[in-house]
């Protein structure tokens, strides 16, 4: 690993578009550009998957690669094929932590090179999303399923091709405490976003995990995003939907632990566009437990994305939500030859290609759920990514 005193944008400068990877937190930014080799393989041949994790690794460390890292994601279904890209070395920058400033709304100044929408295109309707939300909801009363996530997206195209370097500059400056990331994937593109949520942390034998489930969107109105907050540790519902995503989290992580923590209540974690309930888990590895992409992989895909139980959920999804996910609601992070790194859930994102791009939401449907209003929490989320362009 090498240090560097380098600014983010100088760092960004110097890298090369189609082989550029990011991934940034509130306290260090990642970055690798020297790209060896890039596997696509399908996740769910796990033995297979690992072994061809494993030679790349070796064969790296073999060329004389004395700190070869993968940064790359996972697909939702993870019998498509996911996109692992080998680095020769990266860079990781420690942030100097500073006084939490109260977060705005994001200035309606252009972040981003000024740019022109040549087309838009919704892919799920809202009364599409509305009777689907009722299937669901039917699906509950059947006793079928007890929660199912479902999304939207949006696709645009614009006037001028978009620079990753430039999105990542702008994803930090507006979101510093997310976990902001610029992954080349096939076909030429990047899925980049500004994620909340922490699936899973490795370092050595500490972990750790941060499920957010439950949420109201920011009004930047102290009086109410106070009220906000309030409603939110209130819900029943919310709380609901929250326990059923803490209770997945200590069913598949306790196995591997020899001590295993977790908050006693969800408290409140702000973004620049939403507050969520939130928990935190923290423990100690079995010696013998796994590296930290297996590790997130056993968490995969958890309630607060796909829905509970698992199967059923994810079945109802692939048959009604209407569109492929892609990496949407998957994994993206990162992970050295040691097993250790960084992966988060794959929301508040979106797939680049050149001068097209689509933008993903989704809300959790749970029994009392109302249509309208998960329709609008979608909206309501999908206005991180649409800061980065300031589009409305």
């Amino acid at each position: 690993m090498i240090s560097t005193e380098l600014s983010e944008e100088q760092q960004l400068a110097t890298t090369s578009q189609a082989q550029f990877s990011c991934f940034s937190t509130k306290n260090y930014h990642l970055t690798a550009d020297q790209l060896l080799k890039t596997l696509h393989t399908p996740v769910a041949k796990t033995a297979q998957f690992n072994a061809e994790v494993a030679e790349c690794f070796k064969q790296l460390k073999q060329s004389g690669c004395e700190n070869p890292i993968l940064i790359g994601a996972i697909p939702f279904d993870i019998s498509q094929n996911c996109t692992l890209n080998f680095y020769a070395d990266f860079q990781k920058t420690e942030k100097i932590l500073k006084e939490p400033v109260p977060q705005q709304a994001p200035a309606s100044a252009k972040s981003v090179d000024e740019i022109d929408i040549i087309h838009k295109r919704t892919l799920i309707q809202r009364q599409k999303f509305e009777n689907t939300v009722q299937m669901a909801l039917d699906a509950f009363d059947r006793e079928q399923v007890k929660k199912v996530v479902l999304s939207q997206a949006i696709e645009y195209e614009f006037d001028q091709k978009q620079k990753p370097e430039h999105l990542s500059q702008t994803l930090s400056r507006q979101n510093p405490f997310a976990y902001n990331f610029v992954i080349p994937v096939e076909q030429n593109r990047y899925i980049f976003g500004a994620s909340p949520e922490l699936l899973l942390s490795k370092q050595d034998r500490l972990v750790c995990s941060n499920p957010l489930a439950g949420s109201r969107p920011r009004s930047f109105i102290s009086e109410k995003d106070a009220t906000a907050k309030q409603e939110l540790q209130a819900s029943e519902k919310d709380q609901h939907e929250h326990q059923i995503v803490v209770e997945n989290i200590l069913k598949n992580l306790v196995t591997y632990c020899t001590e295993l923590k977790v908050s006693e209540s969800p408290d409140i974690l702000e973004t620049s566009t939403m507050l969520h309930l939130s928990s935190n888990f923290q423990g100690v590895l079995k010696k013998t437990a796994p590296n930290v992409l297996n590790l997130a992989l056993e968490l995969h895909p958890t309630p607060a994305v796909c829905g509970t139980p698992t199967q059923a959920a994810k079945q109802f999804i692939l048959d009604h939500e209407g569109y492929d996910r892609d990496y949407y609601t998957g994994l993206v992070g990162w992970m050295d030859a040691e097993g250790n790194g960084e992966w988060v859930v794959t929301i508040r994102c979106g797939l680049l290609s050149e001068n097209k791009m689509r933008l993903y939401a989704g809300a959790g449907i749970v029994k009392g759920s109302e249509a309208d209003k998960e329709w609008f929490e979608t909206e309501a989320k999908m206005q991180t990514m649409l800061n980065v362009f300031q589009l409305n």
